[in-house]
């Protein structure tokens, strides 16, 4: 068997698949016709109509998560942007304690001269 096969056999699983909508619209269906004395041949009016609706809500479930994950993904480039800006000011601050130490040390020398004079 070739790795192709499972994957269609995936697809096509996924599309026989009824929703719950589209198999309460068959039932109907299926009801309506018994009660005109015909028999159901399938694919009627309200299965057709539930079908859409289950695409609907399967797309508005696909909506949600996008936007669920473009959510997350904006709340994962504000931290990034947090460690940035923060690594930046530890790196000022470590510039500032270095300057500081070095004037201060400069100072000292400055103070045992005048104490040696």
């Amino acid at each position: 068997m070739k790795p192709q096969y499972p994957i269609i056999f995936a697809v096509l699983a996924l599309v026989a698949c009824d929703g719950p909508k589209e198999k309460a619209g068959k039932e109907q269906d299926k009801a309506a016709a018994s009660a005109a004395g015909q028999e159901y041949t399938g694919s009627g009016p309200a299965e057709r109509a539930g079908e859409v609706q289950d695409k609907a809500d399967a797309a508005a479930r696909d909506a949600k998560k996008a936007s669920a994950d473009a959510i997350e993904a904006q709340a994962k480039n504000i931290k990034k942007q947090a460690d940035v800006a923060a690594e930046k000011l530890e790196s000022d601050a470590d510039a500032v304690r270095d300057a500081a130490e070095k004037r201060a040390d400069a100072l000292e020398r400055e103070a045992a001269k005048v104490r040696a004079q």
